[in-house]
């Protein structure tokens, strides 16, 4: 899917150079009349009226996507009638301060509210472990210590959990100045 949506984006910048390309230089500029010249082939007015729609399809396409995309939920739903609601902002900072251990540095905590009801949550951790050895015990424990925090402060398991850590080697360049 990446792909054809790369091909589209490429082809609708084709589109639009073609299009403003023509209108600027049929305007303004020494070429005003080889423009025009063009213009009087039926081969160049078919290429032009095509890039022309291929721009409104995606100018409807994006006036579409900003009139019924939905906004990207802040707040967990705990029960159904939404009357009770947790921040985002509020669940990252219980999973950080459950996710932390002696040999491990939380580099970065983000949240998304999952579900059609907004009633689930994904945390994702980011973490640097200052050991070498034992890293999937870790991640099991600071997920399960995660896991548990939240359903602690939720009241219910609506929350999975995702511990991914990062290379913790650095590289020090000196530089005699």
């Amino acid at each position: 899917m990446g792909r054809f949506k790369k091909l589209c984006t490429v082809v609708y910048l084709l589109s639009c150079v073609v299009a403003l390309g023509t209108f600027a230089a049929s305007l303004f500029g020494p070429a005003a009349g080889r423009v025009e010249a063009l213009l009087d082939k039926p081969a160049f007015r078919i290429v032009l009226a095509v890039c022309l729609v291929i721009c409104a399809l995606q100018a409807l396409w994006v006036l579409l996507r900003v009139i019924i995309e939905r906004p990207e939920p802040d707040c967990v739903r705990i029960d159904a009638a939404g009357e009770v609601q947790v921040t985002l902002t509020a669940i990252e900072s219980v999973a950080r301060a459950a996710a932390r251990e002696e040999d491990v540095l939380v580099e970065e905590v983000r949240g998304r509210i999952t579900g059609r009801d907004s009633s689930g949550v994904r945390v994702a951790i980011d973490a640097i472990a200052l050991t070498e050895t034992g890293l999937d015990d870790a991640a099991q424990r600071m997920r399960q210590r995660v896991e548990a925090a939240l359903e602690t402060m939720l009241g219910t398991p609506a929350a999975s959990v995702r511990v991914r850590f990062l290379p913790s080697k650095t590289t020090t360049v000196t530089r005699e100045v």
